[in-house]
């Protein structure tokens, strides 16, 4: 039985109950329970099989979930990706493009344009493959850009996206919160899982496209729970300065996909809710520690407490264990090992192996996981070597800085120099950046500043520092 099917059931127990807000529109469990065999029909008379793999590149997050949902059921296999990037979609052998908007598709492959008529009643008569939910078969194809900042594709099995989703049921601090706000795009496989718990338990999932959206639809729709990445929290902060929301109604924030560093959850704190769980994780081995509010207090890129049954590991370079206290190489056991696809492959090998997510740090002496950032990230202030958001940490808050990105690159001597890239709200040099930053940390302030209209961001909200490094460049 698939997580789909529990949701089907809902539909029919409860099918008033609100299972997905847009700021415009609510659909009920009923309604979505319809659109599910609707969409199921009509894939299947385009000619799309199971074991076949789909393209999805749908903005609409009810049909996206609707798409998602059917074709996951019928056992096959997806590929989420934002629908501006059709055409940069890898070749995994896809059947076709699944997409809201019509235009072209990458070669070999079909484009479907998903409109008003696939969710129309129809054929509902349709088979499901028994074999579907067998929980070795692919079900998903995640992109990450990896260590390296080319695209990844990171199978996940039937089994190990209902494990995800369970995962995080054994984790909701905040009972109660009926109503769940998430602020993160579906082509992330974290926004994915969330909806799906959400969704799974009967419990309603908010959308918003943006954080003046999301703080309206907090107090419209009396939200329990935000989710979000450390930079969409940021935004949903600062549109409270415009937007007139009390978020009085809010029992939780999460967060993940970034370092939230103790300035921002300080805020976080303040301004939206004292409960905040920050969440470590990454698409190949999913969840991976937990930290409320107060650990992240302990050390700066504190994310607190593996959460078991996760084994994780600090290492030398030669993959010997290292003591508390010694920064070394993060490794996490996983289902497979975090190896990529091999295209074709519909029963991928899940034997545990450890895996390397580019990420260093170290254990606490009462256990807390502490990262020190991305490998590849990782600035050398006089000898420290420190995340960038400590850096970004100095202007957090500033009157006339709206976003900052930091970033090192070699200076005339081969030495590295601390850049820092600076989205002004109102007025302000260079100078008057610099001179604020070395005010709070003499250390930590940068040398350079690059002064941007907007800073280049991944879906997560992730600042695209060697875009911001080729920028620096000239």
């Amino acid at each position: 039985m698939s997580f789909v099917d529990v949701i089907l059931l809902h539909g029919r127990l409860f099918p008033k109950r609100p299972a997905i807000m847009l700021m415009d529109r609510v659909v009920t469990f009923g309604m979505l329970g319809n659109a599910i065999h609707w969409v199921s029909a009509r894939a299947l008379a385009t000619g799309i099989r199971p074991g076949d793999t789909v393209v999805l590149a749908i903005d609409n997050p009810i049909r996206f979930i609707a798409v998602a949902y059917a074709l996951m059921r019928l056992g096959v296999v997806i590929m989420p990706i934002p629908s501006g990037g059709v055409l940069r979609a890898p070749l995994v052998g896809a059947a076709a493009v699944l997409s809201d908007v019509p235009g072209p598709a990458p070669v070999g492959m079909r484009m479907l344009v998903v409109d008003d008529a696939w969710f129309q009643p129809g054929a509902e008569n349709y088979v499901v493959d028994p074999r579907a939910s067998d929980a070795g078969r692919l079900s998903i194809i995640a992109l990450t850009s990896g260590t390296t900042g080319q695209n990844k594709l990171v199978p996940l099995t039937v089994g190990e996206f209902d494990r995800r989703i369970s995962d995080l049921y054994r984790y909701q601090p905040a009972p109660g919160t009926e109503r769940d706000l998430l602020l993160v795009g579906f082509s992330s496989i974290w926004a994915l899982v969330q909806a799906s718990r959400v969704l799974a338990a009967a419990r309603t999932l908010g959308f918003a496209q943006s954080a003046e959206e999301g703080a309206r639809m907090i107090d419209l729709y009396q939200m329990g729970t935000v989710i979000g990445s450390p930079h969409q929290l940021s935004a949903l902060i600062e549109a409270l300065g415009t937007v007139p929301a009390s978020c009085s109604s809010l029992r939780l924030v999460k967060t993940g996909g970034g370092l939230a560093t103790p300035a921002l959850v300080k805020e976080i704190r303040a301004r939206l809710c004292p409960n905040v769980i920050v969440i470590y994780g990454s698409t190949e081995g999913g969840r991976i520690a937990l930290a409320t509010g107060e650990m992240i207090d302990v050390a700066p890129g504190c994310v607190g407490l593996v959460a078991p049954p996760t084994q994780v590991e600090i290492v030398d370079d030669e993959g010997h264990p290292l003591p508390a206290g010694e920064l070394g190489r993060v490794r996490i056991l996983v289902e497979g090992g975090g190896k990529p696809l091999a295209p074709g492959e519909l029963y991928p090998d899940q034997t545990p192996e450890w895996f390397y997510p580019g990420d260093l740090g170290s254990f606490t002496a009462d256990g807390m996981l502490v990262i020190a950032g991305r490998a590849d990230d990782l600035i050398n202030a006089g000898g420290l070597k420190v995340a960038p958001e400590r850096v970004e940490d100095l202007v957090a808050g500033h009157p006339n800085i709206s976003e900052a990105a930091a970033f090192a690159l070699p200076g005339p001597g081969g030495v590295d120099e601390i850049w820092l890239a600076v989205v002004p709200r109102d007025a302000i040099t260079a100078e008057a950046v610099i001179a604020h930053c070395r005010q709070r940390d003499a250390v930590l302030a940068p040398r350079h500043i690059l002064m941007l209209q907007a800073i280049p961001r991944t879906g997560m909200g992730k600042p695209e520092r060697a875009r911001l490094k080729t920028m620096a460049r000239g």
